[in-house]
């Protein structure tokens, strides 16, 4: 019998329903545990998987975040594994360059500015975050700090899990 996927305790409640359902019906056995890093471990694989719900959650850990988002990737890193992060939104956002023409939630609420054009913000005292600086921020966590950014669609978020992973499943 192969080792159960570890999910960790602090995920929200409600949040992964779907994905929780997939691994049911494809017989994946889960535990719910505290992990030091990441929202999904799996004993023989030296990958740990962290969700995001979609790139405006991403964009807030990159910047608002940074240090304690940094500190994760290299608690993962610490123990030997690689940091995943599987963002639900926009696969074509795989795509760096397509990546760098998204505008965050502020932004596109807005509309006074162009922050991809570098303006700073028209009705703030900071810049939000935008495509090109996220991109950049991106590129820059993986070489530096050896983590992974994966764009995926929310109802198949679960299957590359299991696949990124190594975990059989019917």
């Amino acid at each position: 019998m192969a080792a159960p996927l570890r999910i960790d305790t602090r995920q929200q409640l409600g949040k992964h329903n779907a994905k929780n359902r997939w691994f049911a019906e494809h017989g994946v056995e889960t535990v719910a545990v505290k992990l030091d890093a990441g929202d999904y471990a799996y004993a023989p694989s030296n990958i740990l998987i962290d969700t995001k719900k979609d790139v405006d959650e991403l964009s807030m850990d990159c910047g608002k975040d940074h240090a304690r988002f940094v500190r994760e990737i290299d608690r993962a890193a610490a123990s030997g594994c690689r940091l995943v992060v599987l963002i639900e939104q926009h696969p074509e956002y795989n795509d760096r360059e397509n990546l760098r023409h998204w505008s965050g939630y502020v932004c596109r609420k807005c509309r006074k500015c162009d922050p991809n054009g570098g303006d700073r913000c028209a009705t703030r005292k900071y810049t939000p975050m935008h495509g090109a600086r996220l991109a950049k921020i991106l590129d820059k966590l993986e070489e530096n700090h050896g983590a992974k950014f994966v764009f995926c669609s929310k109802s198949k978020s679960a299957q590359i899990i299991c696949d990124m992973m190594g975990i059989p499943y019917d």
